[in-house]
């Protein structure tokens, strides 16, 4: 449901029984408002799929590419920099600091995630039933 709209459903139920005393016209106008808010929040559903198509056709990274570079970076760095930086410090100026090391689990979880999606999607390209 569609925020605002959702905070004021109850506010206009509220409203319509005080405004309205009879009991079967009330619950025909709270049907209605609820019909519109649900039509509203099909026309939002249907509009941001429109979006999300039409950003999947350009081609260009969006969200989800940034967040899968962020994390490949962020792993990077936990697997191969910061272990590598600590063995140079540690052999060429042991009274320098270590570089800080990174809780690398949430980003296991949001890579996983992402990469198994791409895995189910190349798994279709491959058997041919989604082009």
């Amino acid at each position: 449901m569609l925020p605002a709209l959702g905070l004021l459903a109850p506010l206009a139920s509220t409203l319509i029984d005080r405004l309205i005393p009879d009991k079967a016209e009330a619950e025909k106008a709270k049907a209605e408002i609820a019909a519109e808010v649900q039509k509203a929040e099909i026309d939002l559903a249907k509009s941001q799929m429109e979006l999300a198509k039409e950003d999947a056709k350009t081609g260009r990274g969006g969200f989800r590419d940034w967040a899968g570079k962020l994390c490949i970076i962020a792993l990077a760095y936990a697997w191969i920099v910061q272990p590598l930086l600590t063995w140079v410090i540690k052999i060429a100026a042991p009274d320098i600091e270590l570089p800080p090391s990174i809780d690398s689990s949430e980003q296991y979880a949001m890579l996983t995630g992402m990469l198994g999606l791409a895995g189910v999607r190349s798994f279709d390209l491959v058997k041919g039933s989604r082009k």
